[in-house]
């Protein structure tokens, strides 16, 4: 690995590549010049004691354009480094196949850079890896049916033979595998990804049905309730029994405000990128208890916030204020009000395996059978909930934006406990 990282660093330095496939295209160019380097060097020693002297000025200014190609990479410059590499390639290639024996096998380097020129340029650049593929073809007419050579004939020995075509063979096969594999990759990548937003589609149309049926009806039951008092209050002169009814219409809008907000919090989870802050946790809470803790349901509840002072984590403040919000949101709205002391505690505990927050209380609790759907849209445990059932499904929405999940705890009569996990 520590191999690979490097080489890596050696091509592109510290440069920056924004997309995987323009990426894997730059790395793979990179090793091309590497190996036109190495195989470089390789045929300016073995030429130099076979006495071929001549041919070191062509090895040595091989080895500058493929050097200066790697140069390119490292400035961002990934097109032109292409421009440098191949033309030069296949030059080389054609100097060394028209000047040599054929049983060499230099001939198969004409194959590999037809196939490095599409794997380098790729789809958008498909006409200039036409045009290389051509260019390549005329160089292989020129060296092996042309009897024309740029440089005097080298007459190898028979062993010299036989070595050259195994070094020439040994490195044009993973060179061309190189080149496919490539392909074979990124169509693997595009495969995936075209599931997986198969898959995230298909779950956002079935959650698109059952949020407009559901919207429609929780937005509907209100107003109908409201409108409803109004008429009853319209033709009513008792002052007591007309502030029962503006209590109930109240009630009803406080549902219908709270079934809004959670619409919104849905939408911008699912809309808005995830902007990690460094923030501290325990001040955090208090801010939301300070929120909630008006309500004419958590008159009675302790709050106990056992996280410390200098406790801080990196991550989206805003989606953790929503799941954490719904969190004691639900212990207030379902606590057990038979019981003398009831309290709702955080608390925390960090390990190499991530950040956990405990949200406990000694509520009502959750009967065992909900336990795998309470993270449903709409779904709703309890029929005279007065929720709108989006709570739990928009916490564990907004926790897979944050790499985290969610996990539940809870006797029936005794109280919950919902712990979730963070990345650190």
């Amino acid at each position: 690995m520590n191999v690979k990282k490097a080489v890596r660093k050696l091509i592109l330095g510290s440069t920056y590549v924004e997309s995987d496939f323009e990426f894997k295209k730059a790395i793979l160019s990179g090793h091309f010049a590497l190996m036109g380097i190495g195989l470089s060097l390789f045929y300016l020693i073995a030429d130099y004691t076979q006495g071929f002297t001549y041919t070191l000025w062509i090895y040595l200014s091989a080895i500058a354009v493929f050097s200066f190609s790697l140069h390119l990479h490292r400035l961002n410059k990934h097109c032109l480094a292409n421009y440098f590499l191949l033309p030069v390639a296949d030059v080389l290639i054609y100097l060394m196949a028209s000047s040599e024996t054929p049983n060499t096998g230099t001939f198969v380097f004409f194959i590999t850079a037809t196939l490095a020129s599409f794997a380098v340029f790729g789809y958008k650049h498909r006409l200039l890896s036409a045009f290389f593929m051509g260019f390549t073809f005329v160089l292989f007419l020129l060296a092996y049916f042309v009897d024309f050579s740029i440089l005097p004939i080298r007459h190898y020995s028979e062993d010299m033979v036989l070595l050259n075509m195994v070094v020439n063979f040994s490195v044009a096969l993973p060179a061309s595998v190189m080149c496919i594999y490539l392909q074979v990759n990124y169509n693997h990548y595009n495969s995936r990804k075209l599931m997986e937003s198969n898959a995230l589609l298909s779950k956002a149309n079935k959650e698109l049905d059952r949020f407009v049926y559901s919207t429609s009806h929780d937005l509907r039951a209100p107003l109908s309730s409201v409108l409803g008092l109004m008429n009853v209050v319209q033709t009513t002169e008792n002052i007591s029994d007309i502030r029962k009814y503006l209590g109930m219409m109240r009630d009803r809008v406080h549902a219908l405000e709270r079934f809004i907000k959670d619409i919104t919090d849905y939408s911008r989870n699912n809309r808005l990128e995830v902007v990690k802050e460094k923030l501290n946790i325990k001040y955090l809470v208090e801010e939301i208890w300070d929120m909630l803790k008006y309500a004419p349901e958590a008159e009675d509840i302790r709050m106990q916030i056992e996280l410390p002072e200098e406790l801080h984590l990196e991550t989206d403040p805003n989606r953790l204020k929503v799941i954490l919000s719904n969190l004691i949101a639900n212990s207030i709205r379902y606590h057990d009000v038979s019981k003398q002391d009831k309290f709702i505690r955080l608390r925390y505990q960090a390990s190499a395996g991530g950040f956990y927050l405990m949200v406990e209380d000694n509520g009502q609790g959750i009967d065992p059978q909900y336990h795998q759907r309470i993270f449903e849209m709409f779904f709703r445990a309890n029929e005279t909930s007065k929720g709108s059932g989006l709570g739990l499904y928009i916490v564990k929405e907004t926790l897979e934006k944050l790499s985290g999940s969610i996990q539940l705890e809870s006797r029936l009569g005794e109280g919950t406990t919902f712990k979730v996990v963070l990345p650190l």
